[in-house]
């Protein structure tokens, strides 16, 4: 019931920037967005990993969609700790879109450049008690880096990297949705 109202809450904001993927959860229309109990510039770091990688796709679904039909499935205590990302492959079946799911921080990042981009989540600081975060992550072969998309809540731009410890390291790596 709550997916349902915040989903009429969320129909008046339109987030994204030029190129359509959202960065900074904690700034702009997004941050203003409800997920569960509360605003995505809390708890959204997921449903902007799973928007972010269907843009990077091809499929333009808007992020409320994406929050109203995640919800019911993924939220962690209402929302209050934003999503389970272990049942994030949830909306990849759902979408018929291919992926493999990995809980090898090494076999991730080695993949990582064969694929269109990548959501990973990982500990902040500490692991199980600590805080995680989720992020949509490609490797631009132009450039040699990985980008990752979303990394802190008041960037409104991707951040590149030349080395994936910059994006997180191995201890803290949860899981890794590999989208080819």
């Amino acid at each position: 019931m709550l997916e349902k109202r915040n989903f009429a809450h969320n129909k008046q904001f339109t987030p994204g920037d030029e190129s359509g993927c959202i960065n900074g959860q904690g700034t702009g229309e997004v941050a203003k967005m409800k997920y569960g109990i509360c605003t995505m510039a809390w708890n959204g770091c997921e449903m902007i990993a799973l928007y972010n990688a269907a843009h990077l796709l091809g499929r333009h679904e808007e992020l409320r969609d994406i929050c109203l039909e995640m919800y019911p499935q993924s939220s962690v205590l209402w929302g209050f700790f934003g999503s389970n990302p272990l049942v994030l492959d949830r909306y990849f079946k759902a979408h018929e879109i291919p992926f493999e799911k990995t809980y090898d921080y090494n076999a991730f990042f080695n993949a990582l450049p064969d694929c269109r981009c990548g959501v990973l989540s990982f500990w902040n600081r500490r692991r199980v008690f600590g805080s995680l975060h989720t992020v949509m992550v490609r490797f631009d072969k132009d450039r040699g880096l990985l980008v990752e998309y979303n990394k802190f809540n008041g960037k409104t731009v991707p951040v590149p990297h030349d080395v994936r410890s910059l994006v997180t390291v191995k201890h803290l790596f949860i899981v890794g949705y590999l989208l080819p």
